[in-house]
C-alpha cells in the first residue's frame, strides 16, 4: 500500500511518483490523458492500483480522492478529483469502475 489518509493530497502524490506513478492524468470525455503527451486511455487499458481519499485540515468539507493507475502499456500515473458535494461524478464512476489489480490477476 503506497497511499495513507494519513498524509495530505501532496503528500501522497510525492510518495506516488517516487513510487513509479509518475504520470499526470487529466480526465475528459470518459478518457484519462497524460498531461505531457496528450495519450489517451479507456477503461480496457488501465488497472486501479489504489486509491484515498483525503479531509482538507481546517474543513472537514474539503475533501479530495488520489487515484493510482497503470496502463496496459506501462504508463503509470495519478488522477485527483474533488470528492463530496463538489466531486466530479463521471471522473469518479470512470476511476471506480476500472478493473483492480486483483481481477486483473484472476482472469
Amino acid at each position: 500500500m503506497i497511499l495513507s489518509s494519513h498524509k495530505t493530497l501532496l503528500e501522497d502524490i510525492c510518495i506516488a511518483k517516487e513510487n513509479g506513478f509518475t504520470t499526470d492524468f487529466l480526465f475528459r470525455d470518459d478518457i484519462i490523458y497524460d498531461r505531457k503527451t496528450n495519450k489517451g486511455y479507456g477503461k480496457d487499458d488501465c488497472i486501479l492500483i489504489e486509491y484515498c481519499r483525503h479531509e482538507g485540515l481546517n474543513d472537514p468539507s474539503d475533501a479530495s480522492i488520489l487515484f493510482l493507475i497503470e496502463c496496459a502499456d506501462g504508463t503509470k500515473g495519478c488522477l485527483s478529483s474533488n470528492y463530496g458535494i463538489h466531486a466530479d461524478l463521471d471522473l469518479m464512476q470512470f476511476a471506480l469502475s476500472l478493473r483492480t489489480r486483483d481481477q486483473q490477476n484472476s482472469q
